[in-house]
């Protein structure tokens, strides 16, 4: 879901009422839930729905990502049976509510807590996608399972569309993560590729042109790795990593 669909369901869930909802999925008016397992059986509808709704924001998902059949999906709600436990999604659910109530209740209640009293929410590891997961590590998955391009041209379409959102972190931390770790596994070819998106993105990163130098360094790219190493050594003239880097490339 890009940052137009969050927009679109996050202003339908602000701007529907709770009777809006009840005409939408079911037939019946009365107040009454089916099939609760998490929440209290004598939770009413109108006390679950804003809880629907902050899981849906959460996660950036419409209701039927959980509810219905599997052939009902996105934003219409007409027909959707949400006393159903069709979908995978839906359990899953239930499993993450029970976690969170381990995290806040036992975990987070044994360490000293400041003023703020943090407790985690769903919004904590998903921040409006499905599936948490760290942008380094998404690199890194793209690059085993669908190869060097692919992992490329996903980072640039979820930057296109989730840049300035929570989802990601598209600072350049992430990008020199994964290129580090590429480097330790001897995978130079896409340690050099990440480290080159990372410096178009982020031009003055220090630690992108190492790198980048270091990738350059071992797949024999003499002359463009000592010229980045003279860069860094420009900006921080005590860096003995670098130093080091440029006796040996004199020793070579």
């Amino acid at each position: 879901m890009n940052l137009k669909e969050i927009a679109l369901s996050l202003l339908f869930f602000l701007t529907a009422t709770p009777s809006a909802w009840s005409e939408l999925s079911q037939p019946q008016r009365s107040d009454e839930t089916i099939n609760l397992q998490y929440f209290p059986k004598e939770t009413t509808r109108s006390e679950l729905i804003p809880q629907m709704r902050q899981f849906s924001f959460a996660l950036g998902v419409a209701c039927t990502h959980c509810h219905g059949t599997e052939e009902q999906t996105g934003f219409d709600l007409r027909g959707v049976d949400f006393s159903l436990d069709i979908k995978p999604a839906k359990s899953k659910a239930r499993q993450m509510l029970r976690m969170v109530d381990e995290i806040n209740g036992n975990l987070l209640s044994k360490i000293p807590q400041s003023e703020l009293s943090l407790k985690v929410s769903c919004f904590t590891c998903h921040s409006g996608i499905p599936l948490p997961e760290m942008i380094e590590a998404r690199v890194l998955r793209k690059i085993e399972k669908e190869g060097l391009e692919a992992a490329i041209e996903d980072y640039r379409s979820l930057r296109r569309n989730y840049e300035g959102s929570a989802a990601y972190n598209f600072k350049e931390q992430p990008l020199v993560e994964a290129a580090s770790e590429l480097h330790a596994k001897g995978k130079f070819k896409e340690a050099l590729a990440i480290s080159e998106l990372n410096l178009e993105f982020h031009p003055d990163s220090g630690q992108s042109k190492f790198r980048l130098a270091e990738a350059y360094f071992e797949t024999g790219e003499k002359e463009k790795a000592r010229k980045l190493y003279a860069e860094l050594l420009e900006a921080n003239p005590n860096d003995r990593r670098v130093k080091r880097r440029l006796e040996e490339l004199d020793n070579r």
